[in-house]
């Protein structure tokens, strides 16, 4: 007699991502240095920084191979996510980048 072959799905726990941060920790790390770089791989930073560049709390600028820096719009972000980028605090008053912390993370002369 033949029995009916029976699909068997085995389910394994997933593996252990890298520690994924709050976009609330992401915003501040970067309100504080002013600006903060991704590597190509972080698809889970880059996927919260392109919400948060909707909203305009951040700018995305993506590094090309020579090393220069290319401003991203909103809709192009999503379309470079295989280069590595520098997100930067918005332009508020002055120039992009410049850090909210006032100095205080360096060590004084």
């Amino acid at each position: 007699m033949n029995e009916p072959a029976t699909n068997v799905v085995a389910f394994r726990p997933r593996t252990a991502s890298p520690v994924q941060a709050h976009p609330k920790s992401l915003l501040e790390r970067i309100y504080t240095a002013g600006s903060l770089s991704l590597p190509a791989d972080d698809v889970a930073t880059k996927t919260a920084a392109v919400m948060l560049q909707a909203l305009g709390f951040l700018v995305i600028e993506e590094v090309l191979a020579d090393g220069t820096l290319r401003r991203l719009a909103r809709g192009q972000a999503r379309k470079a996510m295989d280069r590595p980028w520098r997100l930067s605090k918005p332009a508020y008053s002055g120039e992009i980048g410049v850090p909210d912390g006032q100095g205080s993370l360096q060590r004084p002369v």
